[in-house]
């Protein structure tokens, strides 16, 4: 039997140690890397406590915008955990060009650290090949987990080179203990978790742009379960028994972590949420606020753009509307109905509408991993 936690973007942001240069807020965006440092202890000391944990992982988005110094920091707070931590790098964890994150919002005085040297890095928190951005081990008898930095370089989009892809095929060829329950964690998503997000631009870059290949192989040796991050969500997919669980930011609404148990071929998942810092008392009710407020504002900025081309007031106005839309598919198992009636617009209702969720549950549920 094994025990393990998953978090994952923890976004860590601290102040440069020479300037003191650092941003709390990122226009337009829901993520909280003011309070990054304090939503991080505050999931530290909660899975410090829980009993007979094994190991905890972490599935990227480990930094702000991949500072040196913000590395320093989340390999410092990642050694505070009293059991064994493995990560992988994220999009957030390499130099983002301008095209992605406007100058005026990237430290001038440093270097960004580079995804091929993270490895050399984070050799305490499961690397230990500091020329292969990927890495493999049995933390517990009954667990082979591989751990796979996913980001192309340049973009926000994920990607496995075919060094890396030729590597897995050898690891897992060697993996024949039927015991032993192979899993894979990555940071972006490689089963669609919202509508067209395989292709469309809006979303594409949430997702390994070679998924397919990455499939087969899992497919080929019998690999069941793959964990991620980067979507900021609680949302599960599975897609020919394979599982892709995706899990929230903790340092975004709502502030998600997932607690694991394998035991006799189950995987049972049970989702837990933080509920202060020492600077927020009502930390979940604070984010919800925060998270809309974000979303209303990106919301209507696209509904200004086709195919819907609102004016910009009827866009502030129905993006009103869908103030819970987005926190309600963050927080996992989303019910909701918009009507043509409620937002003016039959189009726009069921665009929506197709992010409901389905099955399975997102947030608390059972995997049988010897089902075929």
């Amino acid at each position: 039997m094994s025990k393990f936690v998953l978090i994952s973007d923890p976004h860590i942001t601290v102040p440069n140690p020479e300037t003191g240069w650092m941003v709390e807020r990122v226009p337009n965006e829901p993520t909280m890397y003011g309070e990054s440092v304090e939503l991080l202890e505050a999931a530290i000391d909660e899975i410090n406590a829980l009993p007979d944990i094994d190991f905890v992982l972490c599935a990227g988005d480990l930094t702000k915008d991949s500072e040196p110094y913000n590395h320093d920091g989340v390999r410092e707070l990642l050694s505070r955990f009293h059991k064994p931590v493995f990560c992988v790098s994220g999009n957030h964890d390499q130099p983002r060009p301008p095209a992605l994150r406007p100058v005026d919002l990237l430290d001038p005085h440093v270097t960004p650290v580079r995804t091929d040297e993270i490895p050399g890095l984070y050799g305490d928190f499961g690397f230990k090949n500091t020329r292969l951005t990927a890495y493999s081990c049995d933390p517990t008898p009954d667990v082979h987990l591989v751990g796979i930095c996913s980001s192309k370089p340049d973009e926000d989009r994920g990607w496995i080179s075919p060094e890396v892809l030729a590597w897995l095929e050898e690891d897992l060829a060697r993996q024949r203990d039927p015991q032993r329950h192979t899993i894979v964690m990555l940071h972006h998503s490689i089963i669609e978790h919202v509508p067209g997000e395989k292709t469309n631009p809006t979303f594409s870059w949430f997702h390994v742009e070679n998924s397919d290949a990455l499939k087969t192989l899992l497919h080929r040796h019998n690999v069941r379960v793959t964990l991620t991050g980067h979507l900021h969500i609680q949302d599960v997919k599975v897609e020919g028994g394979l599982y892709n669980i995706a899990t929230s930011s903790l340092a975004g609404f709502p502030h998600a972590y997932r607690v694991m148990s394998l035991d006799d071929g189950v995987l049972d998942i049970r989702s837990r949420r933080l509920r202060a810092t020492r600077s927020i008392p009502d930390l979940q009710a604070f984010s919800l606020q925060f998270t809309a407020d974000s979303f209303v504002a990106i919301i209507a900025g696209m509904l200004c753009a086709a195919p819907f081309s609102k004016p910009a007031h009827e866009a502030r106005d129905t993006a009103e509307k869908l103030r819970a839309w987005w926190p309600t598919i963050a927080d996992g198992d989303g019910d909701f109905e918009y009507t043509a009636e409620d937002l003016g617009d039959a189009l726009l209702a069921a665009y929506v509408n197709s992010f409901r969720d389905r099955p399975p549950a997102d947030n608390d549920l059972q995997i049988f991993l010897r089902e075929p």
